[in-house]
């Protein structure tokens, strides 16, 4: 890993919590591979139905894995604040999964699971959590395409960074509106 890797601490408290889930689903699958029983997954203050259903499909993703000797994933422990790669994957897949462009979770996920099998699974799992996600109202930032030449974005300057970041913003073609220290309309 290298200094360009982006801190946990640096992302959206949504981005946070995806990666958290991520890290405790695969953790609690490694640590699950040597018991027969299965242990349920704790969910507070989400609904339980939606957490066991999406809990599901990554444990149904992690059998498969299981099943072709595969490794396990290449996820952070719970302690560390610099993603992976493959963090980076899920949080672009999950983020398009919410923005419903099936294609591109397809992409994400292609470079971590170049298997088929593997790979399906983990896109319906990875839908799945979007969707849990979405219903508990945590909804990732999903970089919008460019804006077409000649047009032009007007933001607010103390939002400019925070917008660069999440949707990928042109700073060059792109007005900001930086507060004024006095009324427009004052007399000179």
């Amino acid at each position: 890993m290298t200094d360009a890797m982006p801190r946990l601490y640096d992302l959206s408290p949504s981005e946070r919590l995806t990666v958290r889930i991520l890290r405790r689903l695969s953790a609690q699958w490694t640590a699950r591979q040597g018991t027969v029983g299965r242990t349920p997954l704790p969910a507070p203050a989400r609904p339980r139905a939606v957490h066991a259903t999406m809990a599901l499909a990554f444990h149904d993703a992690f059998s498969r894995m299981a099943h072709l000797c595969l490794p396990g994933l290449a996820v952070g422990t719970s302690g560390t604040t610099r993603l992976t790669a493959t963090e980076q994957s899920f949080l672009h897949a999950t983020a398009a999964a919410q923005q419903g462009r099936m294609p591109e979770i397809g992409n994400a996920l292609h470079r971590v699971f170049p298997r088929p099998s593997v790979h399906a699974r983990f896109v319906a799992a990875v839908k799945m959590l979007g969707a849990y996600l979405a219903s508990t109202g945590y909804h990732l930032p999903y970089p919008r395409p460019p804006l077409p030449a000649g047009e032009r974005l007007v933001v607010g300057g103390a939002c400019l960074l925070t917008m660069a970041r999440w949707h990928g913003l042109d700073i060059g073609a792109t007005r900001v509106l930086w507060p004024r220290t006095e009324p427009a309309n004052a007399a000179s």
